[in-house]
């Protein structure tokens, strides 16, 4: 008789589809392994409403995560979920409809606020997270999160994210000076019509696939160790900065090293979380290798809050 309960998550995300697989240990959620997609739903979304490109491109994938997960016969429930993209969209329901027919998964859509606060609790298993500010910058939104006494103050989702200022605001593959103005001016513009206000916090902790991204391109840039989870504000401001002005060969082929699979949102996440730094005054970036999957788990599964 197992006493360890398996659970797999599938994250429906702006720019990529993840299927995360963990155990239960002494109430502690143990990975045991993760699958990802480059799904890029929110560059289908024509009117409002995502194409049959995209469906299609979900369907497709969703279906392939399925069937690993239906390999193993000890994985107790599958979890799906979407943020951004599929919550936004003007026909979600023929979406989550056919996902439901088609492969019997029971797509959950979480809210802004849900998921800003599922991003919290995520962080918090890796990552000590009492006071300040959290973002989760995802592939068409960013979530912000006030933080006192370790608990979420305040949160709000901005309708930004790396793909979407990809999508928005870069004519190229690459961002040059004028398209970093133009997300820079958006990223502030969301900010002024938030609820949430400027305060001096010196520590933003930051979780994600972007913000991952930016830690392992910001470790290889300064040569740092592996183990590295931090970042400097100035050191991270003035890697972008440079990374701008050099020629799109060049941009290439220091993505290329780090993360090609994020040739052309790694810039604009970046340029993203540079500004949520600067409006916080943050010194400090710290990078949780925990997020929103982790939260779903240890809140909504195993009843942590």
């Amino acid at each position: 008789r197992r006493f360890e309960v398996i659970y797999a998550i599938m994250d429906i995300g702006s720019n990529t589809v993840r299927l995360s697989v963990y155990k239960e240990r002494n109430g502690e959620a143990v990975s045991l392994f993760s699958e990802k997609d480059q799904v890029s739903l929110k560059s289908y979304v024509k009117d409002g409403k995502l194409t049959n490109k995209g469906i299609k491109r979900l369907y497709n994938t969703l279906k392939k995560f399925k069937a690993l997960v239906d390999n193993f016969e000890d994985i107790d429930g599958v979890y799906p979920f979407a943020t951004a993209t599929v919550r936004d969209v003007a026909n979600r329901k023929e979406v989550l409809d056919l996902m439901k027919e088609d492969l019997d998964l029971d797509i959950e859509i979480l809210s802004g606020e849900e998921e800003a606060k599922l991003a919290f609790v995520g962080a918090s298993v890796s990552t000590e997270v009492k006071e300040g500010v959290l973002c989760d910058i995802g592939g068409g939104s960013t979530e912000v999160v006030i933080i006192g006494q370790g608990k979420v103050i305040k949160s709000n989702s901005l309708s930004i994210g790396s793909l979407s200022a990809f999508n928005d605001y870069v004519d190229g593959l690459f961002v040059d000076k004028d398209s970093k103005k133009l997300i820079e001016n958006k990223v502030i513009q969301l900010f002024g019509d938030s609820s949430i206000y400027e305060e001096d916090f010196k520590i933003l902790s930051a979780v994600g696939g972007s913000a991952r991204a930016a830690l392992n391109f910001y470790k290889d840039y300064y040569k740092l160790e592996d183990d590295t989870r931090s970042m400097d504000v100035k050191e991270f401001d003035t890697m972008v900065k440079d990374l701008i002005k050099k020629s799109d060969k060049k941009k290439m082929r220091l993505i290329l090293d780090v993360k090609p699979d994020r040739i052309h949102t790694l810039l604009p996440g970046m340029i993203i979380l540079n500004e949520i730094s600067k409006f916080f005054n943050i010194e400090t970036i710290n990078v949780s290798q925990t997020g929103v999957r982790e939260g779903y788990v240890y809140s909504k599964l195993l009843g942590r809050k």
